[in-house]
């Protein structure tokens, strides 16, 4: 701050100092501009849709916040920036990270390397299942997690007893759940005898900030924890319960869709608006009789597609025609706008033989968006 003082002036009629209050005049230094670029946990990934802020004091004493949304290749600017020490915050689904900005009086300060959101406190879940294997695309992340098994041979002695109470649950910001989880032997999704505990506890879960991912025979997680929101296809034209029968899942396979990209994020994400899924059924990656969503409410469609097959009984050994509009990736967003966490997401398909990057990158961004 640079301060110009008239003080101590003599009035000319009397040659003594004058009594009127002295001419003071206050001019702050230009403010500065901060540049830089927002990555994932990563470090390599560019995150578009990031929050980027300052929090600093203006030359009048007032804490000021100058804000900025990171572009789709991760740049950001931030102008209008008092001169000083500051801390800078990036933050985008449940990462943060903040670190310390200089910036000079009208200068640049532009930062060399990418400011990457870090994992922080968060507490990451991720329950195995059969048919997909998300915990690969966190390692891909750099992100840390604990372990459930609920395949065939461990749901009910090690991930059934997780879901039921509702304590342990809450120790995780993030529960990641593999397709097939709680699968048996008999093609049933069967929560065990702690099925209605386990159904309140997910509600609960994500009413209480918590957030849930599902892909897949997964279904009845995400079902569970948004009830109501997603309405799945089934050939007995019920609503998804426990147990819930594979067989009656009306997504047809083999067919490659391509999809297009509803959400404004994720298309900056990936750079396009639209992408290739892929549903196989070959041995080793068998998805026919997929949860073929029919319809949402109160809920986001991020990814849709036209001409989606469907099974035309419980064999699934034929198309029974197509459908267009079909939701393939959606959102649920539980509780008041704005408040953070509470989402679940469920996608029809998972990473499992797709071609290309792009189904990848989808599920980094949701995973990043959580």
């Amino acid at each position: 701050m640079v301060v110009v003082c008239g003080c101590g002036r003599t009035d000319p009629l009397r040659g003594a100092p004058a009594s009127a209050p002295p001419d003071v005049s206050v001019s702050c230094p230009a403010p500065g501009r901060v540049e830089g670029r927002v990555c994932a946990t990563d470090g390599t990934t560019w995150l578009n849709g990031a929050a980027v802020s300052v929090d600093a004091i203006d030359c009048a004493g007032n804490a000021t916040k100058v804000t900025a949304t990171s572009g789709a290749d991760g740049t950001f600017e931030l102008s209008g920036v008092p001169p000083g020490v500051w801390p800078l915050t990036v933050a985008t689904g449940a990462f943060a990270s903040t670190q310390t900005v200089t910036v000079e009086p009208g200068e640049l300060t532009l930062l060399p390397v990418g400011v990457c959101v870090v994992q922080g406190p968060v507490k990451i879940a991720v329950v195995t299942g059969t048919g997909d294997r998300i915990e690969k695309l966190l390692d891909q992340l750099d992100l840390q997690y604990t372990l459930v098994r609920g395949d065939e041979s461990n749901w009910l002695g090690e991930a059934a007893p997780f879901f039921a109470d509702l304590a342990t649950l809450e120790q995780f910001d993030l529960i990641f759940v593999d397709c097939a989880a709680a699968h048996g032997a008999s093609s049933l999704i069967d929560f065990g005898p702690s099925a209605a505990q386990i159904e309140a506890n997910l509600a609960a879960f994500v009413d209480h900030g918590g957030s849930l991912y599902a892909s897949d025979w997964a279904l009845l997680f995400s079902a569970y924890a948004a009830p109501g929101s997603f309405n799945f296809s089934l050939q007995n034209a019920g609503a998804a319960s426990d147990p819930v029968d594979t067989r009656q899942l009306m997504g047809f396979a083999p067919q490659t869709l391509t999809a297009q990209v509803k959400d404004s994020g994720l298309a900056g994400f990936l750079g396009k608006d639209s992408l290739t899924i892929v549903f196989p059924n070959s041995a080793g990656a068998v998805t026919n009789h997929w949860g073929l969503i029919d319809s949402v409410a109160d809920a986001q469609v991020l990814v849709q597609a036209d001409g989606v097959e469907w099974c035309s009984d419980d064999s699934c050994a034929h198309s029974g025609g197509a459908r267009d509009a079909v939701p393939l990736a959606v959102l649920r967003k539980v509780g008041p706008t704005g408040r953070k966490g509470g989402n679940v997401v469920y996608t029809s398909f998972h990473n499992i033989a797709q071609p290309g990057e792009d189904v990848a990158q989808l599920l980094k961004y949701l995973v990043l968006n959580l």
